[in-house]
């Protein structure tokens, strides 16, 4: 089991070192746009909890 996953973790390493400049770029702002929309909503649902408990 561990040898397919180091495996697959070596496979994975390759692929990505063959990427251009470009297309890392472009990977990375897709891979932040992501996040952002996920922090986002949890930082409005975390103000929103505290503005409640503070209304309390």
């Amino acid at each position: 089991m561990e040898a397919t996953i180091n495996y697959r973790k070596k496979r994975q390493a390759k692929k990505e070192s063959k990427l251009t400049f470009s297309q890392w770029v472009l990977k990375t702002i897709k891979r932040h746009k992501k996040r952002t929309t996920a922090d986002a909503t949890l930082g409005l649902i975390v103000t929103a909890a505290i503005i409640v408990i503070n209304l309390v």
